[in-house]
């Protein structure tokens, strides 16, 4: 799930971007991406946290997440550039440009880092999709 600010970014993510930024984002997610993580309610300097954004950004995120708790425990999405489905859908994105460009099917596995046989695939695909958006006629 994406939040309408920050489409590209899972929600979690999203939603520190809007605290603190999306450098502090960012920066959390490439520190703790793909893992659970603990913030609490009152910081020390050689915290994970206060070393991966700063002691200020770390305070405002704390008092976000905390608000009279201990500590917050967050699943720390990976990142826009960090999930699997994120990646997938970006080089099915430049195979989907560079084949509208009259690009080869090895020119556009190269510009997006995957094999010609990925491209077939993806362009069978939408083939098969374009044909079942027609409907039967019997």
């Amino acid at each position: 799930m994406t939040r309408a600010g920050w489409p590209d970014l899972p929600a979690l993510l999203a939603e520190i971007a809007e605290v603190v930024g999306i450098e502090a984002a960012l920066s959390i997610a490439e520190a703790k991406g793909g893992q659970a993580a603990s913030i609490p309610s009152r910081l020390r300097d050689d915290h994970w946290l206060v070393k991966a954004i700063g002691r200020e950004r770390a305070e405002t995120l704390s008092e976000h997440f905390c608000s009279g708790r201990s500590r917050a425990q967050l699943d720390i999405p990976l990142g826009p550039t960090g999930s699997y489905l994120g990646d997938r859908r970006r080089r099915a994105a430049v195979v989907r440009q560079a084949l509208a460009e009259g690009a080869t099917a090895n020119e556009a596995a190269r510009r997006a880092g995957i094999t010609r046989r990925s491209v077939h695939r993806q362009k069978a695909e939408r083939q098969r999709q374009l044909n079942e958006d027609q409907g039967k006629l019997f």
